[in-house]
């Protein structure tokens, strides 16, 4: 299950942004509107739209991530894998509440949710309608919360690590600064600083670039498996959000 999501996922990821429309907003969190280009071994396999969105309650927000492949991963992927983080931000926090994840194919169908009880400090995940019960970690995060929580630490200082929460249980991610620099985009040449993230005991590495001038969105990740590269997401357009959007 686990590595037929990887898969997938590494394949596909983007984020949709019209260039004119480059300005911070002033919500506490950054919404905006992203699509990457998605490239495995040098060729066009798919994008994604992320988006982060304020809920018309105070504090409160949605991430989601709407991958889809192109060409003939298609074939292979026909529908749309489907992320949905709810969450708070108060007191400089971040609190997921409602992780879902969705992902239907030919060779796989699979889905689950993770509720977040804080008050009990309980994590519900429930998975093909079985339900499994642990006790949360201080500041758990989940996979839309965590993108949310980078760029506003990267704010302040690189992050030390990221604890975080999937159907797999509680996953630490460790990160270590690999300098600046100056990438060329569709938005124009954006300074970076440029990151890589490790997962202790795993093959994995994940490189990232972040746009120092646009709240530390990501412009580019490159996911690397035993040393070798595997998929590269370039930024193709951005836009920010207000509450109307």
């Amino acid at each position: 299950m686990y590595m037929h999501r990887l898969l997938l996922y590494n394949f596909l990821v983007t984020t949709l942004i019209a260039p004119a429309s480059i300005s911070a907003n002033s919500n506490k969190i950054p919404t905006y509107r992203a699509i990457y280009d998605v490239e495995y071994k040098n060729r066009s396999v798919g994008e994604s739209e992320i988006t982060v969105k304020k809920k018309e309650s105070n504090d409160n927000y949605v991430f989601s991530s709407k991958s889809n492949a192109t060409g003939f991963l298609k074939l292979i992927f026909p529908k749309t894998l489907i992320e949905v983080s709810e969450f708070s931000y108060l007191d400089n926090t971040i609190k997921p509440q409602i992780y879902s994840f969705s992902d239907s194919s030919i060779t796989n169908s699979e889905s689950y949710t993770i509720s977040f009880n804080w008050e009990k400090n309980l994590v519900n995940t429930t998975i093909n309608d079985q339900v499994i019960s642990s006790e949360i970690q201080p500041n758990t995060l989940d996979n839309g919360t965590l993108q949310v929580a980078l760029m506003l630490d990267m704010k302040n200082s690189v992050p030390e690590s990221y604890t975080i929460r999937d159907d797999d249980g509680a996953r630490v991610y460790k990160y270590t600064s690999e300098g600046e620099e100056n990438l060329e985009t569709p938005l124009g040449i954006i300074a970076t600083k440029k990151l890589m993230q490790e997962r202790q005991g795993f093959s994995h590495q994940t490189i990232i670039w972040l746009a120092k001038d646009l709240q530390f969105i990501p412009v580019r990740i490159e996911q690397f498996r035993d040393g070798k590269q595997r998929v590269v997401l370039n930024i193709n357009s951005l836009k920010w959000l207000t509450i109307d959007d």
